[in-house]
């Protein structure tokens, strides 16, 4: 039977509250700004080995398509990786998130993700159940249109609070401010972003030992340079994972990402699951270290 996992910050008491078989499938595809897939992000920092290990990581190889024919302009397919390295000391813990995509229709050259570094705080116990720590880190201008855009930096400030009810039950809740700081207040006729605020929620079910079931909402306001705010956006995703081997697992997933507000058909009259204009699905495979 695998090792249960638990939060990498938080001592190794036996009997305690763990978050049991937390499996995280961590894409940084939310680094790209105007990004056509977003994709189920858990951002529970998991060990997942008992032994005390100050480093732990993973890599994770994915492709993601949608529904699209793949000779319409509109289609989108790409094999995509991501990893991360963590370092945790009493301190707190030091993250290293980065990743990349080859998209395969249209002639679209490989793209890396903006590349981000990461502190995060010890974790503030409050019970057996709640937990909250701090995070500030800054994003470096790694993707093709970060650097076309001549984007210098992007620091970002978030909160996680999480709360494990159940042994088969996880949630948190993620505020977050991201300030993009570019060369110019421009690119071409595009006025770019300047402040970007996100709430995100996660919800993951333990369904049995080796399988789980993860649903993640985003809900995303910002403003470009010139103060005017710009069309409101989401995301929910859904994933279902499997754990075949010791820290190895694979997971299918959808996602749909868009905006709240069309200027040609006005606010959004409801919110739906799938959209074919954007949704997408994927298929990843994880392997702790």
């Amino acid at each position: 039977m695998p090792t249960t996992p638990v939060l990498s910050s938080i001592p190794i008491n036996h009997g305690s509250n763990k978050f049991n078989y937390l499996y995280c499938i961590a894409i940084t595809g939310f680094a790209l700004l105007g990004s056509t897939s977003a994709y189920a992000v858990n951002e529970y920092e998991i060990t997942r080995k008992e032994v005390e290990t100050n480093w732990s990581g993973y890599i994770n190889v994915g492709f993601t398509r949608n529904s699209y024919d793949s000779d319409t302009f509109s289609a989108y397919q790409a094999y995509n990786f991501s990893s991360r390295v963590s370092y945790k000391s009493d301190w707190g813990s030091l993250l290293l998130t980065l990743g990349g995509e080859k998209q395969t229709l249209h002639g679209k050259e490989s793209s890396f993700y903006d590349p981000l570094l990461d502190y995060r705080t010890p974790f503030h116990v409050f019970s057996d159940t709640l937990f909250l720590r701090g995070s500030v880190g800054v994003y470096l201008p790694g993707n093709h249109y970060s650097k076309l855009d001549r984007l210098q930096y992007a620091p970002r400030v978030a909160g996680y609070l999480y709360w494990t009810p159940t042994d088969s039950m996880s949630f948190y809740l993620s505020p977050r401010y991201r300030y993009n700081a570019y060369q110019y207040k421009t690119a071409g006729q595009r006025v770019l972003i300047e402040h970007q605020f996100d709430t995100l929620a996660d919800a993951q079910w333990q369904i049995t030992d080796s399988l789980y079931f993860d649903v993640t909402g985003r809900y995303r306001m910002s403003k470009n340079y010139y103060g005017r705010r710009m069309d409101d956006q989401f995301t929910f995703a859904q994933e279902l994972g499997w754990e075949f081997s010791s820290d190895w697992v694979v997971a299918i997933g959808h996602n749909n990402s868009g905006k709240f507000y069309d200027p040609e058909i006005g606010p959004s009259q409801g919110f739906e699951v799938y959209d074919k204009k954007s949704s997408t699905f994927y298929l990843s495979l994880t392997t702790y270290l």
